[in-house]
Parts: C-alpha cells; sequence; structure tokens
C-alpha cells in the first residue's frame, strides 16, 4: 500500500513537471515568434518629428499648425544647424537633411556637406542663443529667430554678433518640412516684407 501511494505521488510529480515544461516551452516559442515579428517591422512610416523638449503645448488641425508649433520646430532646426563642432557637425547635418523639403534636398544637401567638411577641416565650432523669435503663418510660414551667434576655432572664441535666421516651413500631408533656411540682415522687416534682398547667405548652410 505504500510503495503504490509513493508511486501514486511521484507520477503525479513527473506530470506536474512535464506540464510545467510545456508552459515554459510554449513561452519561450510565443517570446521568439514576438521578437522575430518586432525585427522584421518596418519602421519607415515614423515621420512624427518633436523637439527634444517640449515645453508649450501645441496644436495641429488640418493644413494649419498652431505659432507655438512652428516656434519650438525653427529653435530645433536653428539649434541643429547653428551650434555645432567638427565633432558632431556630420550628425547634425544628417538630421537636418530628414526635414528638409524634398523640393529643396538635393542642393541643400551638397551645400551643408561642402560646409560640414569646411567646419571639420579648419577645426571649427558655434553657439547660437536666440533671444527673440517672431512667427508669421501667412501667406508662409516663417519664423525669424534673432539671437547672439558665437564663432570658434577648437576652444577659442573668435567672434560674436547679433544675427537673424528665419526657418521658412511647408506642412503638408502631416509633416513639417524645413523649405528654407537664411540669415537676414534687416531686423525690422525679417519677412521681407517690403521686398528689400534679405542677404546673400547660402540657404539652410551654417555660418563659419
Amino acid at each position: 500500500m505504500l510503495q503504490e501511494k509513493y508511486s501514486s505521488k511521484l507520477a503525479m510529480a513527473l506530470g506536474g513537471r512535464k506540464l510545467w515544461m510545456l508552459v515554459a516551452i510554449a513561452s519561450i516559442v510565443s517570446n521568439l515568434m514576438l521578437s522575430c515579428k518586432m525585427l522584421n517591422t518596418s519602421t519607415a512610416e515614423k515621420t512624427i518629428v518633436t523637439p527634444p523638449v517640449v515645453d508649450k503645448a501645441f496644436w495641429v488641425h488640418g493644413d494649419e499648425v498652431s505659432p507655438e508649433y512652428l516656434e519650438q520646430m525653427a529653435l530645433f532646426f536653428a539649434d541643429q544647424a547653428l551650434t555645432y563642432s567638427m565633432d558632431n557637425i556630420a550628425g547634425r547635418v544628417e538630421v537636418f537633411l530628414r526635414h528638409v523639403d524634398p523640393a529643396a534636398y538635393g542642393a541643400l544637401k551638397v551645400k551643408l556637406t561642402t560646409e560640414a567638411d569646411r567646419i571639420v577641416h579648419s577645426n571649427l565650432a558655434s553657439v547660437f542663443y536666440p533671444v527673440d523669435v517672431r512667427i508669421r503663418q501667412k501667406p508662409e510660414k516663417k519664423v525669424a529667430i534673432t539671437g547672439d551667434l558665437i564663432s570658434m576655432v577648437g576652444e577659442k572664441t573668435t567672434g560674436k554678433r547679433r544675427a537673424i535666421f528665419v526657418v521658412s516651413f511647408k506642412y503638408t500631408n502631416g509633416r513639417l518640412y524645413v523649405a528654407n533656411f537664411e540669415e537676414v540682415f534687416n531686423e525690422a522687416d525679417p519677412f521681407n516684407d517690403q521686398g528689400v534682398p534679405a542677404g546673400d547667405s547660402a540657404a539652410g548652410s551654417p555660418p563659419g
């Protein structure tokens, strides 16, 4: 009787162990399938762009975006273009180009990569500190950013000046593109409403 009792308990224990082994194997297979699915999932459609730090609420409705959205994105792109060193300029150019209007991409890529090569070769650096932002929604979405631009060679400061940069945007299919980025020299009319030439700075090129 005692032997039969122990034999019965042993059989139950072995059966329970087999059940848990089956559960564990099923869990492992499930996790492997989920991992494969995640690895094979395309992320090409993820086109939402937001600044690294969002400190103001904004809205997007149809073909319109709030002034706060334009302001924060303009500050983000200005930082990418105007605050750099020889060590990070290539990465900043790459980020900037991801969000350029396709119609302007080719020309801007040549200008930006050429400028990046010059920055690396000459060990240049720059820092831009915004002090004022002006926004215009129509007829084109533009943001004028005024700030102090500090130029350096290595770690030595070589110049500081007040500068104005205008970021022009194109909003289409739910995405905001940079259509143009240029320095302007008319503080009273940064959007060139009076038809005065803005200057001959290369659009999109970080100043040296």
